[in-house]
C-alpha cells in the first residue's frame, strides 16, 4: 500500500507539471490542506516557467526510491534534462500529497563519485574528547558526508563551558577547492527565526510590545483576513508559536520579494487558512510579519535592530541578517544535490529575511545553542516558558522547538535554504550542544546526525 500510494503521488505530480491536470478542484483534492493553503497551486503547477521542460517534452519516470515512510524520490527525464523529484504523502487514506520538490540536474553538474575522494584530503578534526569518542563522531560525520553528498560540512560540539570537538570536512567552494576553516560563514535559513523571535521578545521586554496583543495593533499591512466572518486576527504570541492560522508560504511571485519589495506590497491582503490559535502550522509568512513588527515598533530596519539588540547580546559576533534585496555575506558556496550530481547554488536572497535570511558560523550557532540550553538570559527564559504542544514529542517555543525525548528534552532549531542546511541542538540544561552547518541542499539526513551525536554525548 505504501509503495502504491507514493508511486501514485509521483505520477500525479509529474502529470500536473506536464499540464495534464488543470482543474483547480482536482488539484485541491489531491493536495493536503496545509499545502493547498498556500494559494493558487494550479497556476504554480501548470504555468511556472521553472517547469517548462515538463510541458515541452514527454516526462519519463526512470526510477522511484522510497528513502523513508510515505516518501519517494524519483528520477524523471524531460528531453535532455534530468530531474530529481521528492514527494511525500500523508499516511492515511486518501494519501494526500503533503510536499513535492522537483530539482533539475544542471548540464554542468558534477557526479559525486568524481569528486568524493579528493574532498577528503581537506578534512580536519580537532578534539579534546577521548580518542575512541572522537573517532566515533568523525566516522558518523564522514558517513553523513558520503551518504548525502555534502561538499562542505562544519561541526562543533560543546560540553559544559568548553568547545570539545570541531571538524571541517570538504571545502568551502568546489571550483576553487578553498578549504573550510573555523571562521567559515554559511547561510543558515530558518535559524534566523530564533533571532527574530528574540528581537520581538526584546521589544516586549521594554514594554513596547504586548505578546498577547493582536498583530494588527502593530502591523497595519498585510491585512490578515480570518477564514470565517467574525473571526479574529492572531496575537503576536500566536505568530511566534506558529499558531497564527497562516500557511507556510504564499503562492505569489517571488521576484518582487527577492528584489526587496516588502511583503505588504506583494501581498497586501492574506487570507488566513485556519482560525488563529486553532492549530500549530509552521509558517515562514508569520515570521515575515514579525519582522515587519520589529520595524514598525522600533523605527529601525529589521537588520539594524537585530544587529544591535540581539546578535551581540547572544555572542553571535560573525552572524549577519539580511537587508532587503541583498544577500547576507557568506564565505561558503552552497551546493545543490540532485540525482547523484552536485552543482553550485548562486548567492541567495531570502524572500522573507526575518524568516530565513541570516548567515553565521558554527561559533555563532554554538553560542545560540548555549543561550537556549542554559536559559540564563531573561529573553530565553520567556521564550521557553511560552512553549506549546506542536505534535507528538514536540513543542513550539518562539524561534525554536523543544523535542521531548525519554532521555530528556532538547532545544532544536534547523535551517534549510538553497544550497545550505544547518542544525542546532542543545540539552535543556545546556550541558551538551551540537551544531552542524553544511553546504548542501536538500536537507535530508542531518537532523538524524545531530540527534544521534547529542544523544551519545548526553548519555556519556
Amino acid at each position: 500500500m505504501v509503495a502504491e500510494a507514493v508511486r501514485g503521488a509521483v505520477e500525479w505530480v509529474v502529470a500536473a507539471l506536464s499540464g495534464a491536470v488543470t482543474a483547480p478542484e482536482e488539484v485541491a483534492g489531491r493536495l493536503s490542506p496545509r499545502l493547498a493553503a498556500r494559494g493558487d497551486l494550479t497556476g504554480f503547477l501548470t504555468a511556472n516557467r521553472r517547469f517548462a521542460a515538463f510541458r515541452e517534452h514527454q516526462a519519463v519516470i526512470e526510477g522511484i526510491e522510497t528513502p523513508g515512510p510515505w516518501t519517494a524520490r524519483a528520477a524523471v527525464r524531460t528531453g535532455p534534462l534530468l530531474w530529481e523529484l521528492d514527494v511525500a504523502v500523508e499516511p492515511e487514506p486518501p494519501y494526500l500529497i503533503r510536499s513535492f520538490q522537483p530539482r533539475p540536474v544542471p548540464p554542468d553538474a558534477v557526479p559525486w563519485t568524481r569528486i568524493a575522494a579528493s574532498l577528503r584530503t581537506h578534512d580536519r578534526v580537532e578534539s579534546a574528547l577521548p580518542a575512541p569518542a572522537a573517532r566515533r563522531i568523525h566516522e558518523r560525520l564522514l558517513h553523513a558526508v558520503e551518504t548525502h553528498r555534502i561538499v562542505g560540512l562544519a561541526a562543533a560540539i560543546g560540553v559544559g563551558a568548553e568547545t570539545v570537538h570541531r571538524e571541517t570536512l570538504g571545502v568551502a567552494d568546489l571550483q576553487s577547492r578553498t578549504p573550510l576553516d573555523d571562521k567559515a560563514v554559511f547561510r543558515v535559513g530558518s535559524v534566523t527565526k530564533a533571532v527574530t523571535a528574540l528581537g520581538v521578545l526584546r521589544l516586549a521586554e521594554t514594554g513596547a510590545v504586548d505578546p498577547d496583543g493582536p498583530i494588527d495593533a502593530y502591523v497595519a499591512s498585510p491585512v490578515l483576513v480570518p477564514p470565517a466572518p467574525g473571526g479574529r486576527t492572531p496575537t503576536v504570541a500566536e505568530l511566534l508559536l506558529h499558531r497564527g492560522g497562516l500557511p507556510k508560504d504564499l503562492a505569489v511571485s517571488r521576484a518582487p520579494l527577492l528584489a526587496g519589495t516588502p511583503l505588504a506590497q506583494v501581498a497586501p491582503r492574506i487570507d488566513m487558512a485556519w482560525p488563529a490559535g486553532e492549530r500549530p502550522e509552521y509558517s515562514n509568512v508569520g515570521y515575515a510579519i514579525l519582522g515587519a513588527l520589529i520595524e514598525a515598533v522600533s523605527g529601525d530596519a529589521y537588520a539594524d535592530f537585530c544587529s544591535r539588540e540581539v546578535l551581540p547580546r547572544f555572542g553571535m559576533t560573525s552572524a549577519c541578517v539580511q537587508r532587503p534585496g541583498v544577500a547576507a555575506p557568506a564565505t561558503v558556496t552552497g551546493h545543490r544535490v540532485a540525482a547523484g550530481h552536485v552543482s553550485p547554488a548562486p548567492p541567495a536572497v531570502a524572500p522573507y529575511p526575518a524568516a530565513g535570511g541570516m548567515t553565521a558560523g558554527v561559533d555563532d550557532l554554538l553560542a545560540l545553542a548555549g543561550a537556549f540550553g542554559r536559559a540564563t538570559d531573561p529573553l530565553v527564559r520567556t521564550a521557553l516558558a511560552m512553549a506549546v504542544p506542536a505534535g507528538p514529542g514536540t513543542r513550539f517555543a518562539p524561534g525554536v522547538a523543544l523535542l521531548d525525548r525519554p532521555a530528556g528534552t532538547l532545544v532544536w532549531r534547523a535551517g534549510a535554504t538553497d544550497g545550505f542546511t544547518a542544525e542546532v541542538l542543545a540539552t535543556v540544561d545546556g550541558s551538551v550542544r551540537v551544531v552542524l552547518a553544511a553546504a548542501k541542499s536538500p536537507p535530508d539526513g542531518l537532523r538524524a546526525v545531530g540527534l544521534d551525536l547529542i544523544g551519545r554525548l548526553a548519555a556519556a
